[in-house]
């Protein structure tokens, strides 16, 4: 079966009858506002009547789970009364400020009220983020016991209308479910329950943004299903007009997805047609799922196209000069470079220069940190300390299964140049995670000691190196697991850092775990 039955005839009744056109972005259907949309559907809707199965003793579970629930959130209370006053902040500022211009009042008096008042603002703040935090947890953990609409239903009774959050982890885990479905069956519920979310955030006021639509576009997209993603990118656009530009890149990665060959050359014709500010954030989110591409010809026509330096997003700039790099065409790569240093700061041009280097295809080591400095000394700029620490962390996923002595002094000359401590930080640690992959033993404890010099805090080296190097070796890897136990004894007794018990019972349980597993093997 080509397309996932339900949602296709979904397709076809409703969306074939508001656009006779395919969706495009820029067609005059996709852009124009509609006087009936796509998330206001009839009762006779296939979507509209699909019915969640439900457990048999789907009741009691959800009574047993409405207890635990109102309890976690209001204790011996009414579950009528919310627990939580939202608060206008400008306004709430505004009152404290009044509250504190009070005539002839001692200064002192003033400024200890003040950060009295400032230490309570932090703590409600820290309350509330905590409470959001902890109720799209629940959320999450009521989804995988009830479902989704049971979970939405549980929460209704009690007064709690799920955020953005909430909705976004439920529709994350019925794209996850639908990836992992044995069946067309389970997989097409799944999709229309993610509508249904949609259209409850619809009907409660909530704007379905990129985070929300990303995960189900994906999902679309791997499955190639061009039906249904025209039909849910009409959904969105009626919901978030705003949303119409982001649109156009996974449109593009669509047709570069099913290899659409007439509608991806259309969309270039549209990047070199166009050149109006009120389509240049189409354009731009074209271009940038081009760069995701192998298509050399067409990303250079777009960027002969595109004047990038409007493009604001400074992340957005670096996939084009990865994508550069990786399709090795330094010349406009350097062209490019040049007309940026006009009028971008340094960091941000030498940053571009790391993202060109370190994505350029089957480069030693040593030819990358000669391509880097090389450009640098081109441009005449410094390198940053991001810059350095992207290409220290780019060389050490290189070398994770071989690493020469001369590559490791490579990089410990890298390190030298950093001088952030927090980029340096990192950087250490991921040389020391590279030493233990590669059996470095004396490196590693060399960089401890390094790292102990430039903390001055035994407690929080041992909490970095735990965070950043011990716990992502991986349960499997019993080898690099000793490296690790031999390196904790060994700056022990030569640098007197005391590894934590944390620290020794995760590596403990780690090898215990690979052992099992080896031995079951």
């Amino acid at each position: 079966m080509r397309y996932y039955y339900v949602i296709r005839n979904l397709c076809t009744t409703r969306f074939r009858s508001h656009s006779a056109t395919t969706f495009t972005a820029h067609s005059s259907s996709f852009s124009s506002s509609s006087s009936s949309t796509l998330s206001k559907f009839d009762g006779d809707s296939i979507l509209a009547s699909l019915k969640l199965n439900r457990n048999s003793d789907s009741d009691e579970l959800s009574d047993d789970v409405f207890k635990q629930v109102s309890s976690i959130f209001y204790g011996d209370q009414s579950v009528k009364t919310p627990i939580y006053e939202e608060i206008d902040g400008a306004n709430e500022f505004e009152r404290i400020l009044s509250m504190l211009q009070v005539p002839n009042a001692p200064q002192s008096n003033i400024s200890v009220r003040r950060k009295e008042l400032s230490r309570e603002k932090k703590r409600k703040c820290i309350f509330k983020i905590t409470q959001e935090n902890r109720f799209r947890r629940l959320i999450e953990s009521c989804a995988k016991i009830l479902g989704t609409e049971e979970t939405v239903e549980l929460f209704d009774k009690m007064g709690q209308k799920p955020g953005v959050k909430g909705y976004n982890a439920m529709v994350e885990l019925c794209i996850g479910k639908a990836r992992g479905a044995e069946n067309e069956d389970i997989a097409t519920e799944e999709i229309g329950k993610v509508f249904q979310l949609l259209e409850l955030m619809r009907k409660q006021g909530l704007e379905v943004e990129e985070r929300t639509y990303r995960p189900l576009l994906l999902y679309l997209i791997d499955m190639g299903l061009v039906e249904e993603f025209e039909f849910f990118c009409h959904v969105i656009k009626d919901e978030n007009p705003s949303s119409i530009a982001r649109l156009g890149y996974y449109e593009m990665t669509l047709w570069l997805r099913v290899n659409n060959e007439e509608k991806i050359q259309g969309l270039c014709n549209y990047i070199a047609e166009n050149d109006g500010e009120d389509t240049f954030d189409l354009r731009e989110s074209y271009l940038l799922a081009l760069c995701e591409s192998e298509r050399r010809e067409n990303i250079l026509e777009a960027l002969e196209n595109i004047d990038i330096q409007k493009i604001s997003s400074v992340d957005s700039v670096a996939k084009i000069f990865q994508a550069l790099g990786r399709l090795l065409v330094e010349p406009v790569a350097e062209k490019l470079l040049l007309d940026f240093k006009t009028n971008h700061e340094a960091d941000n041009i030498t940053n571009f220069i790391a993202n060109y280097a370190v994505s350029i295809p089957d480069l030693s080591v040593e030819d990358g940190i000669k391509k880097f400095k090389d450009l640098h000394q081109k441009l005449e700029v410094l390198p940053s300390s991001s810059s350095y620490e992207k290409l220290i962390l780019h060389n050490c996923a290189l070398l994770k299964y071989t690493c020469s002595d001369g590559e490791l002094d490579q990089l410990l000359l890298l390190l030298e140049e950093l001088n952030d401590t927090v980029y340096w930080n990192d950087a250490c640690c991921r040389i020391i995670l590279c030493c233990i992959w590669n059996k470095h033993l004396s490196s590693a404890i060399d960089l401890c000691k390094l790292l102990k010099d430039k903390l001055q805090d035994d407690e929080l080296v041992m909490k970095v190196l735990f965070d950043k190097v011990f716990s992502l070796i991986e349960e499997s890897e019993s080898n690099h697991l000793h490296t690790c136990m031999v390196l904790l004894s060994e700056i022990k007794d030569k640098h007197g850092l005391l590894p934590s018990q944390k620290c020794y019972d995760s590596l403990l349980v780690a090898c215990e775990n690979a052992n099992n597993n080896s031995h079951a093997e």
